[in-house]
């Protein structure tokens, strides 16, 4: 378990079940992503941010998945900020931690890239089952406009044998780490204001002048720099 404690407090701890699993998780997608696209020779279009520009409506994460980036901020003293920002934020806006400039950013459109959410790391690079339950490899729709043929030739690859990761098969996994918080899927700037409010109201509950006994890295353990 992912353990918070604060001195001068009695108790055991603020406990965050699953959230060491969930960075060992987050590796392990960023693994099998990687070698998918090495494999098959696909990569995100050069500072194309259209899955972040989309609306936040159309982007479901669990708060679960947003845990690590919530304890970061809150550790960092930028929580505060952040909630103001997700607050605020319109039903038709883009997640708010898009970052559209891409010579300041040019590895991904996220403020916080490598604690971005399941379907963030997974977008693009995965598939679906058919009815089946085959894979039907899942691309996104510039890099298959951009490539013709490209879907076709990696879907022969994965039905030869080519590993890739599959959406439901993921999404399942990491809603069983944590049932309570992992369960439930809310459009992306709902999830991470629901999962910044979760963050402090636990940290409030052990008092304010504490320090964590076990945290997340101060680089970021996943993924490439934010």
């Amino acid at each position: 378990m992912f353990v918070i404690n604060y001195e001068g407090n009695n108790s055991p701890g603020v406990l965050f079940e699953g959230l060491e699993a969930l960075l060992a998780f987050y590796r392990e997608v960023d693994t099998v992503t990687e070698s998918f696209k090495k494999q098959g020779k696909v990569d995100c279009l050069a500072s194309c941010r259209e899955c972040c520009r989309t609306s936040a409506a159309n982007i479901e994460v669990s708060i679960f998945e947003f845990l690590p980036l919530s304890i970061h901020l809150w550790q960092t003293g930028k929580a505060e900020f952040w909630l103001a920002r997700a607050a605020a934020a319109g039903p038709g806006s883009p997640c708010v931690l898009l970052n559209d400039d891409a010579l300041l950013q040019p590895e991904g459109g996220c403020r916080f890239y490598a604690w971005r959410p399941l379907l963030c790391r997974l977008f693009g690079f995965s598939a679906v089952e058919d009815k089946y339950g085959r894979p039907v490899v899942a691309l996104c729709r510039r890099i298959n406009q951009a490539n013709p043929g490209l879907r076709e030739r990696l879907q022969a690859l994965v039905e030869s044998g080519l590993p890739v990761p599959i959406n439901s098969h993921y999404a399942r996994r990491v809603s069983l780490l944590n049932p309570a918080l992992g369960q439930t899927r809310y459009p992306i700037n709902k999830a991470f204001l629901l999962a910044l409010e979760t963050t402090g109201y636990r940290l409030a509950l052990t008092g304010e002048n504490g320090y964590p006994d076990e945290t997340p890295p101060s680089v970021p353990p996943v993924g490439k720099p934010a």
